[in-house]
């Protein structure tokens, strides 16, 4: 599966999470190496049992990691943004992919060859290390995410999901964007969509947040905080 489509232009790289502590000449070349590919919403880019001859970075819009169970149920994994990456494993490995990736939004990626990723892994030790670096940090959020589900309950989950997002927000870190429908989100933190928003309006009415469709504000990190340490509800059934 080897998609193709316009050049990547290097400053397309630029702030890129994979590519950022590479210099210029090391990018130009990356750059020649690989393709821009866009695709509508809704558009499967990789499906269980493909195999994958390069890696994506995402440029622009967002899509969802996802598998499927014997019933057909969906069980989203990660929600990918721009400066993520997907398919290092089935690639270094020639593996056949255990996950379906589909588009939420229109989007714009990057597809790199796995010549192209060698050579560059083997010229140059800060692409080598910026790669180590992407592919534990990812294992280090599956870590996260199966404590999570294992361990935590459902407005547990919803707190310490918005309280991560702020973090990631822009300075003061209390506004949040939905990076997905409730659905898809709820989904990553292995609850269903109902229970995801009964919980976020649980914490509205105990005036720790404030929700304007997608967009929610922190308005109590403390009690948020006393939330997420299980000091302010019993653990509900799923």
């Amino acid at each position: 599966m080897q998609p193709t489509g316009i050049p990547v232009d290097p400053d397309q790289l630029v702030g890129q999470t994979l590519f950022s502590d590479i210099d210029p000449s090391a990018l130009e070349s990356i750059a020649r190496g690989g393709w821009t590919v866009e695709k509508r919403r809704a558009t499967r880019i990789l499906g269980r049992g493909d195999h994958l001859e390069g890696l994506y970075t995402v440029f622009e819009g967002s899509l969802k990691l996802y598998m499927l169970s014997c019933s057909g149920d969906e069980r989203v994994l990660r929600i990918l943004r721009p400066g993520d990456t997907f398919g290092e494993a089935i690639m270094f490995n020639a593996i056949p992919s255990p996950v379906f990736v589909e588009s939420l939004s229109p989007v714009r990626l990057g597809y790199f060859p796995r010549e192209t990723i060698t050579k560059a892994l083997s010229s140059n030790p800060k692409f080598t290390f910026s790669m180590l670096r992407s592919m534990s940090m990812i294992m280090s959020q599956l870590i996260h995410d199966l404590e999570t589900c294992c361990l935590q309950n459902a407005l547990q989950r919803t707190v310490n999901y918005l309280l991560r997002e702020a973090e990631a927000s822009p300075p003061p870190h209390v506004e949040i964007q939905l990076p997905a429908p409730k659905a898809v989100v709820a989904s990553t933190l292995n609850i269903s969509a109902e229970t995801f928003s009964r919980e976020l309006h649980r914490l509205k009415d105990m005036g720790l947040i404030e929700i304007n469709r997608r967009t929610i504000y922190l308005r109590d990190r403390d009690g948020l905080l006393s939330a997420a340490a299980g000091l302010t509800a019993k653990p509900e059934t799923i």
